[in-house]
C-alpha cells in the first residue's frame, strides 16, 4: 500500500531522515523545490524517484538512487543526499527539454543487455571459435580461414591457460593486470613461448568482439610478448640424419633412457620420412589426403585452405616419397579392413584410429615421435620442422646449389617473392613453377638417400 503526498514539500536532510513508514506501507513525498523529484519511504529503505512526462503523455519514473544523509556516502555514487537528488534531478530534467528519454534509454539498455549473448569472456570464446570455423572471421593480414588444426589448437590453450583464470570474468570489465597475471604464470613455468602465443589469441578474440560492437576495449593489446623468440637455426648433421632415418625404418631395437621399448607405428615414421623428402610441414603432411594425390603424373596438390600460407601448392614427387605414399596407402587398406566399424576407405593416406573417416593424424604424433626417438638414439634437440630447414640448406649447397628463390619455392614460402620485385612476381608473373620445384626435390631426395646409405666412415652400406 503506498501513501502519497500529492502537497509538495521542501525537503531537508534532516525531515527526510525523520521520514517512517509503517510495516508493509510505502510513503512518497514530493520535493517542492524540484518538479517531478519524490523520496519513497519503506520499510526496506529510502529511494529518490525522478517522474517527467513524455510527449504521449505518459509518465514514466526514473530511479536516481537511494538516501544518504551528507557525509555518510563517501564512494557510494547511487547514495544521494537531498541536495545530490535535486542536482540529478535537474540534469534529467535538461536531457529531457533536449529530446531525450531517460526511461526508455534505461529500458532498452537492459533489454539488450538481457538478449546480449556474449557477457563472460568463456562466452566470447565461444562465439570467436565459431566465427572463424565459419569462416566469418578471418584475422588474419592474408584474409585466409583458419584450419582445423589452428582452431583446434586455440581451443586448447584458451582452455587451459585461460579459461580457469579469466573465464567467468565479464567482457568488458577484464583487465590488462589480469591478463599479464595470466601470463606471468606461464613465463614462471618456463613457457615464454605459450605465454606468446596465448597473449595473441587474446588479443585475436577482442579484436573481434571490437568489430562486432561488442566492446571498444582489448586488455591484450598494449601488453609487449611475454619472452622474445629466436628463429631456431639447428641443422641435422649426415651424422645425426642417418642415425634418425634408421630409427624411422626400424623402431624394434629402440629403449629410451629408462629401457622402456619405444612404440612408434609405421605410418607415423612414413610421414616423417616424408617430411625429410619433400620439405612440407608436419601439418600438411599429417592430413594429406588421397584425392589431393596424383601418383601416375607424381604430383601432390595441397588445397590453399590446408597451407600455412593460404596459397594451393603443388608438390612434386619424387621416386621414394611415391614409394613411401603407396606403403602408407597399403596399411591403410590393411588397417581399414581390420574393423567392421570402418569398411569404406578412409579419406586420407593417414587416417585416425578413432574415426578415421573424419580424421587423419594427429600433427602432434609427429613430434611425440620425434621425441622418443631423438631420446633413444641420442640426438638432442631436434624436431620434426627441422627436416624443413635440412632439405633447405642442403639445397642450397655446394651438394645441389640450387637458388633460395627455389627452395622458397618448394617451402611455400609466402616471402619468397622475389624482395624488389615482389609485386611484378605476385601479380602479373602466373608461371608455372613444377619443373624446377620437381629438379630441386629430385635432387634432394638422391641426396639423401645417399647420405642414409653410406657409413660415417664414408664406405656405402651393403644393401
Amino acid at each position: 500500500m503506498t501513501k502519497t503526498n500529492s502537497k509538495a514539500v521542501s525537503l531537508t536532510d534532516r525531515s527526510v531522515r525523520a521520514l517512517k513508514a509503517k510495516p508493509g506501507e510505502r510513503l512518497e513525498l514530493w520535493d517542492a523545490e524540484v518538479r517531478g523529484l519524490s523520496i519513497r519511504v519503506s520499510d526496506r529503505g529510502k529511494r529518490w524517484v525522478y517522474r517527467y512526462r513524455r510527449l504521449d503523455g505518459s509518465q514514466p519514473r526514473v530511479t536516481l538512487g537511494d538516501y544518504a544523509p551528507p557525509g555518510s556516502s563517501a564512494g557510494d555514487l547511487a547514495a544521494l543526499g537531498v541536495a545530490g537528488a535535486r542536482a540529478r534531478a535537474r540534469k534529467l530534467r535538461t536531457e529531457i527539454d533536449d529530446g531525450g528519454d531517460p526511461a526508455g534509454a534505461k529500458a532498452l539498455a537492459r533489454a539488450e543487455a538481457q538478449a546480449e549473448t556474449i557477457r563472460t569472456t568463456s562466452d566470447l570464446a565461444t562465439e570467436y571459435f565459431a566465427a572463424c570455423e565459419r569462416g566469418e572471421y578471418r584475422p588474419s593480414k592474408r584474409r585466409v580461414q583458419k584450419r582445423p588444426a589452428t582452431l583446434k589448437n586455440e581451443r586448447w590453450m584458451w582452455k587451459k591457460h585461460l579459461e580457469p583464470s579469466i573465464g567467468s570474468i565479464r567482457v568488458e570489465t577484464l583487465s590488462r593486470d589480469a591478463v599479464k597475471k595470466c601470463l606471468r604464470k606461464l613465463l614462471d613455468e618456463g613457457k615464454g613461448v605459450m605465454a606468446n602465443r596465448v597473449r595473441g589469441l587474446l588479443q585475436s578474440m577482442y579484436a573481434w568482439a571490437k568489430v562486432e560492437g561488442r566492446t571498444d576495449i582489448n586488455p591484450a593489446a598494449s601488453i609487449a610478448p611475454m619472452a622474445e623468440e629466436k628463429p631456431r637455426t639447428r641443422v641435422i648433421s649426415d651424422d645425426e640424419l642417418r642415425t634418425i632415418w634408421k630409427a624411422l625404418e626400424d623402431v624394434s631395437e629402440l629403449r629410451t633412457p629408462a629401457g622402456e621399448k619405444v612404440s612408434v607405428g609405421r605410418p607415423v615414421r612414413i610421414a616423417m620420412q616424408l617430411c625429410f623428402l619433400t620439405m612440407q610441414r608436419r601439418a600438411e603432411i599429417a592430413t594429406m589426403r588421397v584425392a589431393d594425390l596424383d601418383l601416375e603424373r607424381a604430383i601432390w596438390t595441397i588445397p590453399a585452405d590446408h597451407t600455412k600460407s593460404g596459397r594451393g601448392h603443388v608438390v612434386p614427387l619424387a621416386p621414394a616419397a611415391i614409394r613411401l605414399i603407396r606403403e602408407a596407402l597399403q596399411l591403410a587398406e590393411f588397417e581399414g579392413r581390420s574393423t567392421e566399424a570402418h569398411k569404406a576407405p578412409s579419406p586420407f593416406v593417414f587416417p585416425g584410429r578413432v574415426d578415421p573417416q573424419k580424421w587423419a593424424i594427429h600433427p602432434s604424433s609427429l613430434t611425440q615421435a620425434m621425441r622418443d626417438i631423438r631420446a633413444a638414439v641420442g640426438i638432442p634437440d631436434v624436431t620434426v620442422h627441422d627436416a624443413r630447414r635440412l632439405g633447405a640448406t642442403l639445397m642450397c649447397g655446394d651438394r645441389i646449389r640450387m637458388s633460395p628463390y627455389t627452395a622458397g619455392l618448394v617451402l611455400n614460402h609466402s616471402s619468397e617473392r622475389g624482395g624488389a620485385a615482389a609485386v611484378t612476381l605476385s601479380t602479373y608473373v602466373h608461371a608455372d613453377t613444377t619443373n624446377e620445384k620437381r629438379r630441386a626435390l629430385v635432387a634432394l631426395e638422391a641426396l639423401i638417400l645417399s647420405i642414409v646409405e653410406t657409413s660415417p666412415s664414408g664406405a656405402e652400406t651393403a644393401r
